[in-house]
């Protein structure tokens, strides 16, 4: 990986402990303001950080859902356009109280003045294994 690989995936790590910590400003440092958003579970595209933080906001509050103890990411493939990225991972979330799940992740990214910033993230679930 080069430089800009590193950093991205770096930036995609540091977002899922961010996850696992309940930190958001961990997270929300690697994406964009404008950012687009499909999440997993939901049908319609997130615009911006608000879209986003709605996003979060349905998902339930009171420690009634699925209880994450952590997300393994793994074979990253980061292609970088310029200063775009696309960079493609898997991640597995592994639950206490459920299944573990596998999802697979794209994210497109630019690079700023500031640094390289999530303006795109695409996540489906795959069909879990029988």
């Amino acid at each position: 990986m080069n430089d800009d690989q590193r950093y991205i995936w770096n930036g995609v790590l540091t977002m899922y402990e961010g996850f696992i910590e309940k930190n958001r400003p961990k997270i929300d440092q690697f994406i964009h303001e404008d950012c687009t958003v499909w999440d997993s579970h939901e049908r319609n595209l997130a615009f911006g950080l608000k879209g986003l933080n709605e996003v979060r906001a349905r998902r339930p509050q009171d420690g009634s859902g699925p209880k994450v103890e952590r997300i393994d990411a793994t074979e990253p493939e980061i292609t970088i356009y310029g200063d775009m990225a696309v960079a493609r991972h898997y991640l597995t979330v592994v639950y206490a109280d459920a299944p573990s799940r596998e999802i697979r992740n794209t994210g497109v990214w630019k690079k700023f003045d500031q640094g390289w910033q999530l303006v795109h993230n695409h996540e489906d679930e795959l069909p879990m294994a029988h």
